[in-house]
């Protein structure tokens, strides 16, 4: 039996990552894996939020990191559960530290894109001075957790799929634009690119003669008000923001909407429910298509219902306890080999 500490599980940001596993715990234990809150296991899985601190520099957010994993006893790997494919923060605390691996919850599957400058590490963003030189050297040791956001959220509340007739809305955008407080990161604005980012999308909804529900002025509406209308909806929009996952893209299968959200195929993460006209339909990074995809899909809203069923049928196939067991099996099986290498 391989038992494994979860350091700080009841830290916020931590317990959304832990929590997949958590919910996997029967499964993991038949395959011999099981978690323990005590001082005796053979690893520890730290979470970002242990060793990440984004309100001070990234200088400083390492060094209090690194100094936080010192005290960790034995074998230990990281686990990064945040919602994008940045690396930044966990990454410069990986390659100094003695952790084993850095688990990840998705990647750039062209993971030559880490070595080339982006904003923060998200390459939708734009250009940027952010890059990762050394990747290749520490890129056998990054590997993809097995869960991700959207299993985060689907993990021990299994949701119910709802077929809403007569939808009141053509287009939900009840998504947060504009942010209307500054966020930094590791003392970089980080607000003025997630609004960059959403703003072409509110342009060119602007000029569409539709019915659109929509934020006013950003202001988020309670929660009742925000599920009202985003399954009303026939259409659910979902613009990346400081990740590529969202909630909304299992609200579009749960209330019966298609989907549309920029471009996936960028992405390496498992589970993956995004597939360009099965499971949802994909525009360009820049929105330049947007508009027609609007178009075509009301045109012959009913056409597309196959959009929602795969998508359902893919949720179910995907977010299975089975599934992480397996990844995890997989991980700890190579795991020898990994090390053996160093």
């Amino acid at each position: 039996m391989i038992k494994i500490k979860l350091v700080e599980l009841d830290k916020h940001r931590n317990e959304c990552a832990f929590r997949p596993y958590i919910w996997a715990q029967n499964i993991l234990r038949d395959i011999g894996i099981e978690f323990t809150n005590g001082d005796s296991y053979d690893y520890a899985w730290v979470g970002q939020a242990s060793i990440i601190d984004k309100k001070v520099s990234l200088e400083q957010s390492v060094n209090n990191g690194l100094e936080f994993l010192a005290k960790i006893k034995g074998d230990y790997m990281i686990l990064d559960g945040q919602d994008s494919t940045s690396l930044i923060g966990t990454y410069e605390v990986f390659k100094e530290s003695n952790a084993l691996l850095l688990l990840k919850n998705s990647l750039l599957k062209d993971r030559s894109l880490y070595k080339q400058g982006s904003v923060l590490g998200r390459n939708y963003w734009g250009p940027g001075d952010y890059k990762l030189d050394d990747f290749d050297k520490f890129s056998d040791k990054i590997v993809l957790s097995g869960t991700n956001w959207l299993m985060t959220h689907w993990a021990g509340i299994k949701p119910q799929w709802y077929n809403i007739p007569n939808k009141q809305y053509d287009v939900s955008a009840m998504f947060q634009y504009p942010q209307g407080v500054d966020v930094y990161e590791h003392n970089h604005l980080q607000s003025i690119h997630y609004d960059n980012h959403r703003k072409p999308m509110m342009d060119i909804l602007s000029k569409l003669n539709y019915n659109i529900t929509k934020l006013k002025n950003g202001v988020r509406v309670p929660p009742q008000e925000y599920y009202e209308k985003i399954s009303s909806a026939k259409i659910l929009l979902a613009p990346f923001g400081y990740g590529e996952m969202a909630p909304r893209d299992l609200d579009a299968a749960q209330f019966g909407a298609v989907l549309i959200k920029p471009d996936m195929s960028f992405i390496d993460t498992v589970p993956n429910v995004f597939e360009d006209k099965q499971t949802y339909i994909a525009c360009k990074h820049d929105f330049s298509d947007l508009e027609e995809k609007i178009n075509t899909i009301l045109g012959s809203w009913n056409d597309y219902s196959y959009i929602i069923e795969n998508a359902r049928k893919r949720f179910e196939e995907q977010m299975k306890p089975e599934n992480i067991a397996l990844h995890l099996y997989n991980i700890f099986k190579e795991l020898q080999t990994i090390t053996t290498k160093q």
